[in-house]
């Protein structure tokens, strides 16, 4: 491993250390937080999915069976900022996060059978919202109630995949998931009051196993002898196990500190299926469409139904413009790659029969550098939710970052 190399590796480590995944929306108190279902700035520009591509030049926790085209080892990490006005009624506030969205290291072991491993830390879910509700009555006086929440769930994996008859690539990962969310309730009164401020925090720290196994097809329009276009289909399922989780319940009172229940139970976290296409003509361009479904009216905390969850469903359209007739002395512009998308996401949430949806626009480049490093870059701006029923509408912009770095490690050269 060159010195550069190793630098990057220690730098994102460290900023891992000091930015591990949180945001999202006031929703996210729901359940285990607020879904992420993709990582990396590439996937991103596409609309967060793409579940059908193979490229050489990219290795994420998303889709182990994507693996099979990887030609170098490549190491990922990346970085997304999340900002968010969020709005009801009478009030809006507007709030800005920067967050660790995972790495990954991949290598090709065999790169005519499509054989490479992988291994990798990425997020699945971030829990963060803060609300401040002021209060009135006639026999304590004036007060505010604030509830606030933080934390995330974020996955170790460790995958493989390989290419079967057909030039179908298939991958599997396994899992470990760990994560804690803390959730606080509090009541402030006035400093001329007589009561005493009160506060109340639950922690869940969690942990368990999962797994994902995939499959991208083969170029189907090899069967009628199509030699510029290529239609592929893919579908994976991502399956977790009933994960333990560690509770405690902490008061804060004019006494002091209480923690007066500490135990074990579990969370039955729902699985999680993607069904994906792409065509490529022309060496130049690419469609994708997804479509990804998590039952999350199965998910159970401690025995018990969420009443506020509901299945959740997301559709994405992506394109793709990258020039792959270019030869080797093409300029930086010449390599680039754009994309753009659209998503449609029915997310779990739902209050009083009115489901929470969202609505975005995506947009993303690939910029090279050095012979075989890539830098990405998105941008996604939506909205999601409403102001009806005092819920919250959340207009948001995001943009993400992924850098990509090669080498030529494991690799088999010819004699």
């Amino acid at each position: 491993m060159n010195r550069t190399f190793k630098n990057y590796i220690i730098l994102f480590l460290f900023l891992f250390i000091e930015l591990n995944a949180q945001g999202g929306p006031v929703y996210s108190r729901y359940g285990i937080g607020d879904q992420i279902h993709s990582s990396s700035a590439r996937r991103l520009g596409f609309g967060s999915l793409g579940s059908a591509v193979i490229d050489k030049d990219y290795i994420d926790g998303y889709n182990p069976a994507s693996w099979t085209g990887l030609y170098f080892t490549r190491f990922d990490i990346s970085l997304k900022y999340l900002g968010a006005n969020y709005s009801d009624q009478n009030n809006s506030s507007f709030n800005t996060n920067v967050i660790f969205s995972g790495f990954t290291i991949g290598f090709p072991v065999e790169r005519d059978l499509g054989i490479s491993m992988a291994i990798g830390l990425i997020p699945v879910a971030a829990l963060s919202y803060d609300i401040k509700d002021k209060k009135s009555n006639t026999l304590i006086g004036d007060y505010n109630e604030m509830f606030s929440g933080k934390g995330s769930l974020s996955k170790i994996f460790f995958g493989s995949s390989i290419k079967i008859p057909t030039n179908t690539s298939i991958g599997a990962s396994i899992e470990y998931y760990t994560g804690t969310n803390n959730y606080k309730s509090e009541i402030d009164f006035l400093e001329t009051s007589k009561f005493s401020d009160v506060s109340y925090e639950t922690r869940y720290k969690y942990s368990g196993l999962g797994g994902t196994i995939s499959l991208i097809t083969g170029n189907i329009f090899e069967l009628i002898n199509e030699s510029n276009t290529e239609f592929r289909l893919s579908v994976l399922a991502n399956f977790t196990s009933d994960l333990v989780t560690d509770t405690s319940l902490t008061t804060n009172t004019s006494i002091g500190e209480l923690v007066p229940n500490e135990g074990e139970t579990t969370t039955i976290i729902p699985a999680k299926y993607t069904f994906g296409a792409s065509l490529t003509w022309n060496k130049k361009f690419l469609l994708l469409f997804d479509y990804l479904y998590q039952p999350w009216t199965n998910y159970q905390f401690n025995g018990k139904y969420e009443p506020n969850l509901k299945d959740l469903k997301k559709y994405s359209l992506g394109f793709e413009y990258k020039d792959k007739t270019i030869g080797m002395h093409a300029t930086t512009f010449e390599q680039m790659s754009f994309r753009a998308g659209v998503s449609y996401e029915e997310t779990q949430y739902t209050f009083n029969g009115i489901n929470i949806n969202s609505l975005s626009v995506h947009g993303g480049v690939t910029i090279p550098f050095g012979t075989i490093n890539l830098i990405d870059f998105s941008i996604s701006a939506g909205v999601r939710g409403t102001t009806d029923s005092n819920l919250i509408k959340e207009e948001f912009i995001s943009g993400g970052i992924t850098l990509t770095l090669g080498e030529l490690w494991f690799v088999r050269q010819d004699r």
